[in-house]
């Protein structure tokens, strides 16, 4: 669905204008796309918001800065512009994702972590440069990183923003020195692996540093699902594979318009690539902004025991490496599918043994990071000033 609102749920709705979609796997289940809004059985009750104390980014930011925190049992909210949004990660069975709410006058932005599970439908009602307000937000410390950040608790609510229902906050009713808290266990996880590849096949000439764009393209082919990797315009590939796609690339057919926002540019990664590739990091925002009218079957990507995705985060590949190890599967697979289902193939060792495409590449791939090992930060990547992710180069 491309528009979403938290006051739907719980409430009876007829869609009237909806496609189903099957898998080009006709034993599996499609999904459904909805192409309008739905229409209300009953008229929606509507809620009268008390007035509601908050703070504003510009105000926020500096609580963040010093070593100042909010009382124990006292909660603030913050009300901003929705500058930023990152994609839903899920480490070690933990779901969350990070929001980064602006000052409606200035640039300042605080960062706002998302992390019960009856708040992830947030992730499907925010939508870039509208106002918010997210109430019982308190300050945290991350568990690795020691960055902070706002994150939400259990009574925390997503609101639309109205001036005429808020109040500014004095801070200093609200805030004093105390210890520092911790971020919840879902919050401390980090990609672990390394990066710097030594790569002799298609090496690139020298390292470049990678633009930083946004893009509004149309999807023309699926160019290798599980690897995350679709192809727009006809001239241009969109990798996605940085973000986990933990929604199963839901709505990325041929026909599909999507806007990028801070994507990484790359020329010419590997020579016999597209010229032209576009990477999402954690710090990039992919918008599906209108479905495929097309007749064309779905291609799902599976995060769980995709051999592609867990090479790429186990070794944290840059993006000519990625690319060279996606070459190499799908040439094995081409002259082994005679001998082995490709399924064998390209079994991940995850959940059980690994296939015979894991088992040639991973000395292979053991002896190029030896010695080099360096973890990936997905934090710094999403929340630092100066951004750092494998994609810069």
């Amino acid at each position: 669905i491309l528009h979403f609102e938290l006051e739907w749920l719980e409430s009876l709705f007829l869609f009237p204008s909806w496609s189903y979609i099957p898998q080009t796997d006709q034993r599996a289940v499609g999904y459904l796309e909805i192409l309008g809004d739905p229409v209300p059985v009953n008229v929606l009750p509507k809620k009268v918001q008390d007035t509601i104390p908050v703070i504003y980014p510009a105000a926020a930011e500096p609580l963040l800065a010093s070593r100042i925190l909010c009382k124990k049992r006292s909660k603030l909210s913050v009300a901003g512009e929705l500058a930023k949004l990152s994609p839903l990660l899920c480490i070690h069975r933990k779901t969350f994702f990070f929001l980064f709410l602006k000052c409606f006058v200035s640039a300042v932005t605080v960062p706002v972590l998302v992390q019960k599970p009856n708040q992830m439908a947030w992730h499907h009602v925010l939508q870039l440069d509208h106002r918010y307000i997210i109430t019982g937000l308190s300050v945290s410390s991350l568990a690795k990183s020691g960055q902070r950040v706002f994150v939400t608790g259990i009574s925390s609510c997503l609101l639309p923003y109205c001036a005429e229902q808020v109040k500014e906050l004095p801070l200093d009713s609200a805030w004093q020195g105390v210890a520092p808290q911790s971020a919840s266990p879902e919050a401390s996880m980090q990609f672990s692996n390394s990066s710097e590849l030594g790569f002799e096949e298609e090496r690139p000439g020298s390292a470049k540093e990678s633009k930083i764009i946004s893009y509004v393209g149309t999807v023309t082919k699926i160019l290798n699902a599980q690897a995350g990797l679709f192809e727009l315009d006809n001239k241009v590939c969109l990798c996605l594979a940085y973000q986990q796609l933990l929604n199963s690339a839901h709505g990325l057919r041929p026909g599909a318009c999507v806007k990028l926002i801070d994507v990484h540019l790359l020329q010419k990664p590997l020579v016999s690539f597209h010229s032209i590739v576009l990477g999402a990091c954690l710090n990039s925002t992919v918008v599906l902004k209108s479905f495929s009218r097309l007749s064309t079957f779905y291609q799902p990507t599976i995060s769980s025991g995709n051999i592609y995705l867990q090479l790429l985060f186990r070794y944290n590949l840059g993006m000519p490496h990625y690319l060279w190890l996606v070459s190499l599967l799908e040439t094995f697979v081409e002259r082994f599918s005679c001998f082995f289902r490709r399924r064998r193939l390209l079994r991940s060792s995850v959940h059980q043994d690994c296939g015979a495409a894991e088992k040639f590449l991973v000395p292979l791939l053991r002896g190029m990071v030896s010695g080099r090992e360096e973890t990936r930060d997905i934090y710094n990547e999403m929340l630092a000033k100066r951004h750092q992710c494998p994609l810069q180069q």
